[in-house]
Parts: structure tokens; C-alpha cells; sequence
């Protein structure tokens, strides 16, 4: 998902020293407005989860599974993004966004929005004890792994004529 370019307060940090409880409570108590990006590696390639922040609250989650190209979002992707902070394997950004930029997300992406938002006294309930690969499995669950033929990767590219 392409989002817009904000303030970056934070880039790269490796998950191993990202404390997901203490960094998005304390985001709420500063009433941030932007999003945190968790790149991850997954059980088959990376995975990148979003929270996306207004005045404190989260209110939007995305969830992409990068190799296959399938996404989850609002509601669905919560889950997978919370779990995605405690992966063995990944890096953290944090990109703080003004508020109009912030509704222009939602305007643009309605299905990215949380049917209820997430103050700082209910983040604890949405994250884990510990990371899972349940969520990967259920959603990649029927996805081909089969290598793909050059043909396949041309014709994906829309030069499908030049294999022949």
C-alpha cells in the first residue's frame, strides 16, 4: 500500500529491540497521528503490517503477505499486524503524518478502517503473548508455491510475446 511521506521518527529498528506495548502506548499518550510499519520476515518471504494512528487512537491496520500479494485490512489485518511486532525477524518505522493526511488515508482506503478504534487502555487486549504462524498459514493456505515459468513471470509483466 502506498502511503504518504510523513516525519520518519524512527527507521529500521530491529524488532528484537522494539517493545511493542511500551512504544504504541506511549505513542497514544502523545496523541500521534501517522503510522507504524513492521516489516517482517515470514514463513514464506516478508510480510508487512500498518497501523495507522489519529490523535492517539489506532485506527486502520493493513496486512500484506509482499511474495503473494495478498493483503489483509482493517478488522482482519489487526491480528496479523500485532502479531507481526513479535516476529523473530523484521524492522520497525514510524512515520508521524498530519491529520489531513491521516484522513486522506481513510477517505482513499475505507476498508483499511477499524470498525471500532483502539485507545491506549485496550492496546495490551490486541497483542499477543507470543508470535504465531497461524496467520500466515491460514491466509497463504491454498496459494500455490509452484515455481514459475519464465513465460509466467513475462506474461505477470505484460511481455508474455517476448518468451515465445
Amino acid at each position: 500500500m502506498n502511503l504518504p511521506v510523513g516525519d520518519i521518527l524512527e527507521e529500521g529498528l530491529p524488532l528484537k529491540d522494539f517493545k511493542p506495548r511500551q512504544t504504541l502506548e506511549l505513542l497514544s499518550d502523545k496523541l500521534f497521528s501517522g503510522y507504524v510499519v513492521c516489516g517482517s520476515e515470514g514463513i514464506d518471504g516478508m510480510e508487512e503490517g500498518v497501523l495507522l494512528f489519529k490523535k492517539g487512537e489506532v485506527i486502520a491496520a493493513i496486512y500484506e503477505y509482499c511474495k503473494h500479494r495478498q493483503d489483509s485490512f482493517g478488522n482482519d489485518a489487526l491480528p496479523q499486524v500485532m502479531n507481526s511486532f513479535l516476529a523473530p525477524c523484521g524492522i520497525v518505522d514510524i512515520i508521524s503524518l498530519g491529520l489531513s493526511r491521516v484522513d486522506l488515508v481513510t477517505a482513499f482506503n475505507d476498508k483499511i478502517t477499524l470498525s471500532k478504534t483502539i485507545p491506549k487502555k485496550d492496546i495490551p487486549k490486541y497483542l499477543p503473548k507470543s508470535y504465531t504462524r497461524n496467520f500466515a498459514e491460514k491466509e497463504l493456505k491454498g496459494l500455490a508455491k509452484e515455481e514459475k515459468s519464465s513465460y509466467d513471470i513475462l506474461k505477470r509483466l505484460g511481455l508474455g510475446q517476448l518468451s515465445k
